[in-house]
């Protein structure tokens, strides 16, 4: 009966060592990856600032009860411009921010409403969405268009909560140019109660 040889320590030590020499060189040729963790809004203060400057939230209480709590951010131009380069520098690609406010007034508004059938901005039977001034008449809006999903927006515009729906309004009337005020009144009127900003 023949006996089996087995491979001996030594050789064992000596395939290790290759093997860990391999990998150790493997190691030291390829690059380290790299992780990081966009700012949360309120500390991206360049941007916070502009978005701070556009944006007011507004709570509708009776009786001591929320009725309703909406978050508009008024999509200036130079508001547009701080959100393409923090989509930028978050997502690694350049991409226009809201294109559809580009030639157009815009605001960006985060709805919640505590009675339910309140949360669509877009129902004209509950709610009138109008903007008066600007030298024009008072103009109702060309689109309102709800936007999802929150995950997408939600390092943009910190109104956004998980009751909130989300929408982008938009109206017939060039934006303001120069950063100076648009002298508008953009207002939400529903049976619940109504929120009046001026811009």
């Amino acid at each position: 009966m023949q006996r089996q040889r087995h491979p001996s320590f030594a050789s064992l030590n000596r395939w290790g060592a290759l093997v860990l020499c391999w990998s150790m060189t493997g190691c030291l040729t390829s690059p380290d990856p790299e992780a990081s963790y966009p700012l949360a809004a309120q500390d991206d203060h360049p941007y916070f600032k502009i978005y701070s400057d556009v944006s007011r939230t507004v709570d509708v209480i009776h009786n001591f009860e929320s009725k309703i709590q909406v978050g508009i951010t008024h999509l200036t131009p130079e508001f547009r411009q701080a959100m393409a380069e923090r989509y930028e520098h978050i997502f690694h690609e350049s991409q226009a921010s809201l294109a559809e406010a580009g030639n157009k007034t815009g605001f960006f508004v985060s709805l919640y409403a505590a009675n339910r059938e309140l949360a669509d901005l877009a129902d004209k039977q509950l709610w009138n969405v109008t903007l008066d001034g600007g030298g024009k008449q008072k103009l109702n809006p060309t689109a309102i268009q709800r936007l999802s999903p929150k995950e997408r927006w939600g390092p943009f515009f910190p109104s956004i909560n998980p009751w909130s729906q989300d929408f982008l309004v938009l109206f017939d009337l060039p934006p303001p140019s120069g950063g100076g005020k648009q002298g508008v009144i953009f207002t939400l009127s529903s049976p619940d109660g109504s929120v009046r900003t001026e811009w």
